[in-house]
């Protein structure tokens, strides 16, 4: 049926009615390819939960548990070293907290051209070009760290870092797990994870946007599929109810011995519902069923025969319900797999599991011969009988003839022990060890050391880890995608950020274009959301993996930030920065208190009130005693010096008419400041102020003081301006 499975599978000349058909034939074909490989994730989940020695049989196709025959003199035990493994390595890959961003939107320097013009304020020349330019540089930035905030809170209530730790437990048992993000019916993000098992598709491809389909066949309740105004009025009235727990037999087989048997209540009711989507190639044959479409200039905008387009068919038990044309770029379905290559291959788990049997099998001999050795043996000769009873005494023993005897308990040799320990080593060598079990070495203490295993352990993981990244990068391109078309009106985002509070409204740069172009304009400072966006995922790892180890790295940190901000090379508000994640940490507790107080501390001149008093009565002091010793001047010298200054505007003032006789001719003017002490003392004298030689010496001497002081403030403005 297929022309080509990287491009579609040959439907763009089958009709709707038909459609239904055609997903129930794609799924029972991929379902018939990967029989070999449902048989072991149903028995990777069974030894998951604990049942070990639980299979299915391929020749009956029956469930076979052999514990079941497992008593207390014969015990058959399970040890889970395999399922706290992969779950190690899950708690590992999310250790680092992958956090998807937004790089802002190129602005080109030639847009704005040089320009140059004159500032009113400094009279030189400046190029608004440039200036402009800069403007949309930080605007754009803008843009993107909004656009971020809005991508981090949508993870946040789609409850994402929940899903992820899903996928990676899912992906450790089936090698593939799938997690599916969609618009409900008024345009909110909706997403969720499925297992192997619900999500039909070509196995051997190696990347899921190459598959020529990939279908969803899921039970849903039947009321609520009855109920669904997106799928046919007409069509919902002909579904029935099959009440199967899935699509696949064995996944059914596993669900009902672990969560019972079908139930058949009609107002519980379910049918597999499935959702497939399906590639078709634009050609002569569907040009005119997507025309009809109602956003057909969407979903045909920029593509032209030949081009690839989804196809989104739903039905339930062979009754097709909807089948319409998508605007998507790629499927809704986003892959998750720890190791590149085909989408099915060997699960990690698997590689755990001989290992961990054999374990299993060498614990439950050992605990048989320990349930025998504690039971004893006791030796009689033939023909002879003896009667054992207990009481409150003890254990009696009556014999006939000939005493019986209790054999000699036999010590377990070491070798087991040495077999568990390598067994052991085997297990440890696929997964980890010290991030899972907290099997830290004997005499590892410091901090630098732990620290040192993690990060060996972590680098193992790096191929997951990267294509974790990549699953975070596609589920926030999709949400980007969503957001674009659907929404139509602005949402309100809140963030808050280092203690302070923002809001602002987004809407889909899709929307906002056929709003434009209807006549209707948008309200200001709206963000659009685009799908072209550039996303990125970073990794918010801290300083180290467990808490001692930030602490120390944030103390070393700050230390060697404090001798950079004494040397000048740091400014004080990055030390800052570093305090205030160094009090997160710590737990501090409320740390957004903490750093106000801070602020108002610096505001202050890092001086508390209680300093300020202090310095106040110190320098009232240092006054004093200035004054006792006449080194500062008392009340009369001051009113002295009031006087010699009145004396010294009058002389400005009046241009040098007093006590020239005595300083100089009066064709001369001379200022008070270059008049001799004679010449002053006189001048004093004509203006009836009595003054001595004294306080004119200490005024000149006050005057030098404030001059150098002037010429000093003078030469330091200008070194710091050199």
């Amino acid at each position: 049926m297929a022309n080509d499975k990287y491009t579609g599978v040959g439907t763009s000349d089958v009709a709707t009615q038909q459609m239904g058909q055609v997903l129930d034939e794609l799924v029972r074909n991929s379902e018939s390819a990967r029989r070999s490989h449902e048989r072991r994730w149903y028995d990777n989940n069974f030894f998951d939960d604990g049942h070990h020695f639980r299979y299915i049989s391929r020749s009956t196709n029956k469930i076979i548990d052999q514990s079941e025959r497992s008593t207390i003199y014969s015990p058959q035990r399970a040890i889970p070293k395999a399922s706290r493994q992969i779950r190690g390595v899950a708690n590992l890959l999310l250790s680092q907290n992958p956090v998807p961003t937004i790089y802002p939107e190129r602005v080109m320097r030639q847009d704005y051209p040089q320009q140059m013009v004159q500032d009113p304020q400094t009279g030189q020349p400046v190029d608004m070009g440039q200036m402009k330019f800069m403007q949309a540089e930080k605007a754009a930035k803008d843009v993107a760290r909004k656009k971020g905030w809005w991508l981090r809170r949508e993870f946040d209530s789609q409850d994402m870092t929940e899903k992820l730790a899903l996928l990676a437990i899912l992906c450790a048992k089936h090698s593939v797990a799938w997690i599916q993000v969609w618009p409900d019916l008024n345009g909110k993000i909706k997403s969720q994870a499925y297992d192997a098992f619900d999500i039909y598709t070509v196995g051997e491809v190696t990347d899921a946007e190459d598959e020529p389909y990939i279908i969803k066949a899921v039970p849903e309740m039947l009321v609520n599929v009855i109920n669904n105004e997106y799928y046919d009025e007409v069509q919902r009235q002909l579904l029935t109810a099959d009440n199967k727990k899935a699509e696949s037999t064995i996944k059914s087989s596993y669900m009902n011995s672990r969560f019972g048997g079908e139930f058949s209540s009609s107002r519980s009711s379910t049918g597999l519902l499935k959702e497939g989507y399906i590639k078709e190639i634009i050609n002569d044959k569907n040009i005119y069923r997507i025309s009809k479409e109602e956003n057909a200039d969407q979903i045909l905008a920029g593509k032209n025969k030949g081009d690839t387009v989804i196809r989104q068919v739903c039905s339930m038990n062979g009754v097709w319900l909807s089948d319409k044309y998508t605007t998507l770029r790629g499927y809704p379905f986003v892959d998750y797999r720890m190791e590149p290559g085909p989408m099915y291959q060997v699960p990690l788990i698997e590689r755990f599991i001989p290992a961990n049997k054999s374990l299993d099998l060498i614990v439950s001999r050992l605990e048989r011969i320990s349930n025998t050795m504690i039971g004893g043996i006791w030796l009689k000769r033939q023909g002879e009988q003896f009667e054992m009873t207990n009481s409150s005494a003890g254990l009696t023993v009556e014999y006939s003839a000939t005493k019986p005897e209790q054999a000699q308990m036999t010590p377990i040799p070491s070798y087991p022990f040495n077999l568990i320990g390598l067994l052991e080593q085997f297990i440890e060598e696929q997964g980890v060890t010290t991030s899972t079990l907290g099997k830290i070495p004997p005499g590892v203490r410091a901090n630098s050391a732990i620290e040192s295993l993690k990060e060996s352990e972590y680098s193992t993981l790096t191929i997951a880890t990267r294509r974790m990244r990549q699953t975070v990068k596609r589920i926030a391109e999709r949400m980007l995608e969503i957001a674009d078309d659907h929404y139509v009106k602005p949402s309100t985002v809140y963030v808050e950020e280092k203690g302070q509070s923002e809001s602002f409204d987004v809407m889909g740069a899709g929307a906002i274009q056929r709003l434009k172009g209807l006549g209707v304009e948008t309200p200001q400072g709206v963000v659009s959301l685009n799908k072209d966006a550039r996303v990125d995922v970073t990794v918010e790892a801290g300083m180290a993996y467990t808490k001692e180890g930030q602490k120390a790295t944030m103390l070393d940190m700050i230390d060697r930030l404090i001798l950079f901000a004494r040397e000048g090379y740091v400014a004080p508000e990055a030390v800052k920065v570093v305090l205030e994640k160094f009090l997160q940490v710590y737990q501090f507790g409320n740390v957004g208190e903490f750093m106000e107080a801070m602020d108002d501390f610096q505001s202050q001149g890092n001086i508390g009130d209680q300093q300020i008093k202090g310095m106040k009565v110190a320098m009232m002091e240092v006054f004093k005693d200035l004054i006792d010793n006449k080194v500062l001047p008392d009340e009369k010298q001051r009113i002295d010096e009031n006087k010699l200054a009145v004396l010294e505007v009058i002389q400005d003032m009046k241009g040098g008419e007093l006590g020239q006789s005595a300083a100089k001719p009066p064709s001369e003017s001379i200022s008070f400041k270059d008049m001799p002490s004679a010449g002053k003392i006189q001048m004093a004298e004509q203006a009836g102020i009595q003054i001595s030689e004294g306080d004119v010496q200490q005024k000149e001497a006050q005057d030098k003081a404030v001059e150098l002081a002037k010429l000093s403030m003078q030469v330091k403005q200008r070194s710091k301006q050199a």
